[in-house]
C-alpha cells in the first residue's frame, strides 16, 4: 500500500513559501531539505532521500504555477 504525502506533510509553511522563493530544487535540497532531514525522517516516518524530495517539491510548485519554465 502506498502513502500518499504533502509538501506540507513535511515542510513547514515558511519553508515552503522560501522554496517558493528560492525557484531551484538544487536550492532547496540543499537550503531547506537537507538541514532539516531529521525532522522531515521523523514527519514522514522513514529515512528519505533528500534529491527526491525536493524533486517532489519541484513538481507540486510547477503543477500549482509558482515556478515556470
Amino acid at each position: 500500500m502506498t502513502k500518499q504525502v504533502a509538501i506540507t506533510d513535511f515542510l513547514t509553511k515558511a519553508e515552503i513559501e522560501k522554496a517558493i522563493k528560492l525557484k531551484s530544487q538544487k536550492k532547496v535540497r540543499l537550503q531547506i531539505i537537507e538541514p532539516n532531514m531529521a525532522r522531515i525522517n521523523k514527519a514522514l516516518g522513514q529515512e528519505n532521500d533528500a534529491a527526491y524530495l525536493a524533486y517532489c517539491v519541484e513538481y507540486v510548485l510547477r503543477a500549482a504555477g509558482y515556478w515556470k519554465g
